[in-house]
């Protein structure tokens, strides 16, 4: 009878170990697969900021370029008053040329929307290489102020890279495909070729 108890107890502590065992183990891996969870969570917020930042990089290195060619008109004077054209200031801060440069007027209320843009179709100038530093055009003035519209500039242009942009009436810089330069000019009645710039 001894040597029975004593079987089911060697069993019953045997059990017990066994369990604690399990336990103990279910334990330790929950809280390995929990940091094992967290650290996965942490890598892909870690790629994701990564992959974030290096597109930003991209893009403002894309923009460099453009971001240094801009366009304004002139100061108007009393001895402009009456006059015909008006003088365009065309700042090229870079170190090389851009391309294909169309000088659009327009006027203070125009959308920063390329395809949304009011403009004086008659008016617009194609420079076909702009070269670094400041260059002065004529543009045909579209007369003097009402309602509080003033006469004001738009471009657009193609970098280093053959991207093309434009820089609304009001300073903004965008990226622009060719072909819906292209559409939206045709859109505005701007016929194409024009002719290059000659003072």
């Amino acid at each position: 009878m001894g040597k029975i108890k004593s079987f089911f107890h060697k069993i019953n502590v045997g059990n017990a170990v066994s369990i604690i065992g399990l336990v103990l183990a279910i334990i330790s891996f929950m809280v390995t697969n929990q940091n094992t969870n967290k650290s996965i969570k942490i890598a892909q917020t870690q790629a994701s900021e990564n992959a974030k930042q290096i597109k930003e990089n991209n893009e403002e290195k894309e923009s460099e370029q453009a971001s240094q060619v801009a366009c304004w008109l002139q100061p108007e004077s009393k001895a402009d008053n009456g006059s015909s054209t008006r003088t365009v200031i065309i700042q090229n801060s870079s170190r090389v040329p851009v391309y294909d440069v169309y000088i659009l007027s327009t006027n203070n209320k125009s959308s920063d929307i390329f395809s949304e843009m009011t403009i004086e179709p008659s008016a617009t100038i194609y420079i076909d290489t702009l070269r670094p530093g400041k260059t002065s055009v004529k543009i045909a003035n579209s007369g003097s102020a009402m309602g509080g519209t003033r006469q004001s500039t738009a471009m657009t242009f193609k970098d280093i890279n053959s991207h093309h942009w434009f820089r609304s009436p009001h300073g903004n810089l965008s990226e622009i495909s060719e072909k819906k330069m292209e559409k939206t000019f045709k859109h505005l009645d701007i016929e194409l070729p024009i002719f290059p710039y000659k003072d």
